[in-house]
């Protein structure tokens, strides 16, 4: 729980992933048990999105946002969460009356009218990383971009919660998640216990496993230089590598290509149009030799609907992003293709 000093146990793929502390590759499965898709998705983004927005702060990887989630709220377990990360019903923790449940002996008496959590005598601690409404106040941020700043949102509260760890150094020292002694010490920022930070150590371990074993099956590629918005959305469609090809898919399970494209800068709070022959124009054309995280590469495959019949997206170091066609998964090709080469028709940066 952010700041609180103690813990409440109520118990989609991706870059990001760290091995052996500072080796970045790219890696996590379809799905990860136990941790819905749009959870997933959040620790995916809000890790990818740090670095691009806080220099001072490196090596942040989705595991080390997971293991928190997962002590601070199961990943919110025994809740919907919808597509857009909005969590019903509310996740609100015990009564922090100084009782000693969930280990609180101090009280925290009631912050904010019971607006966030329904309780105007006392504080609870709330959304999917058990913000305090105290703290939220002074760290809530808006991670979605609807202009709302909501503990209830998954984006909003690992989005936040990814600021409070770099940015709650006292000092405001530079922070490298990679080296032991920075997260060790960013964990008991979030909470001040060390049976605290032993606990969320356990689940980083066991997801920077599962990204191990997934990245070893997977090119290495990370978002190069682009805004925040094309590495957003170069993250994202990384993180569907290894999903099947679907006609007409829009995911989470499948996509064709200009769902995936669409989705894709959806997810980075873009909105693009359904097909290739409107997204072609939805953007600023840019040339091979200027192409960053993000753009979108358009070809004329000679698919049905007119040119252009295909769409990839570009995620740096001459790699794009590619859902081929029905019977081929989603995958990271070379842009330098002989083929796609030959057909190429134009590149968009959207926006």
């Amino acid at each position: 729980m952010a700041a609180a000093g103690f813990l409440f146990l109520v118990p989609v793929l991706f870059i990001g992933a760290m091995g052996n502390r500072g080796e970045y590759f790219v890696g996590v499965p379809g799905e990860v048990e136990g941790i819905p898709a749009p959870v997933l998705e959040a620790y995916v983004l809000a890790a990818v999105r740090l670095e691009g927005e806080y220099e001072q702060c490196r090596g942040m990887t989705w595991p080390v946002l997971a293991g928190i989630g997962g002590v601070e709220s199961d990943h919110v377990a025994g809740k919907e969460v919808s597509a857009s990360g909005d969590v019903r019903p509310a996740m609100v923790g015990p009564r922090l009356d100084g009782s000693g449940v969930g280990g609180n002996t101090t009280p925290h008496w009631d912050s904010d009218g019971g607006e966030l959590d329904g309780d105007s005598t006392y504080d609870r601690a709330v959304g999917p990383m058990q913000f305090l409404p105290a703290t939220w106040a002074t760290h809530g941020l808006d991670g979605n971009g609807d202009g709302v700043a909501d503990p209830h949102n998954v984006h909003d509260a690992v989005w936040s919660a990814a600021v409070y760890l770099c940015v709650s150094e006292p000092e405001s020292k530079p922070v490298d998640f990679s080296e032991e002694d920075d997260l060790e010490a960013a964990l008991l920022r979030y909470n001040r216990a060390g049976w605290y930070v032993d606990k969320v150590h356990g689940h980083i371990d066991a997801y920077t496993e599962i990204a191990a074993q997934a990245a070893a099956q997977l090119p290495v590629v990370r978002p190069g230089a682009g805004t925040e918005h094309g590495r957003a959305a170069a993250a994202w469609a990384l993180a569907q590598v290894g999903r099947p090809y679907v006609w007409g898919g829009t995911g989470p399970h499948g996509f064709d290509c200009s769902g995936l494209a669409m989705q894709a800068w959806k997810a980075a709070g873009v909105s693009l149009p359904r097909v290739t022959t409107d997204q072609v124009n939805a953007g600023t054309r840019v040339g091979l030799g200027e192409l960053q995280a993000g753009d979108l590469l358009f070809y004329d495959t000679g698919g049905p609907g007119g040119s252009p019949s295909h769409v990839t997206l570009y995620v740096g170091e001459g790699q794009m992003v590619n859902a081929p066609r029905t019977g081929q998964n989603i995958r990271v090709d070379s842009v330098d293709n002989d083929y796609y080469r030959s057909v190429f028709v134009a590149a968009v940066r959207p926006g």
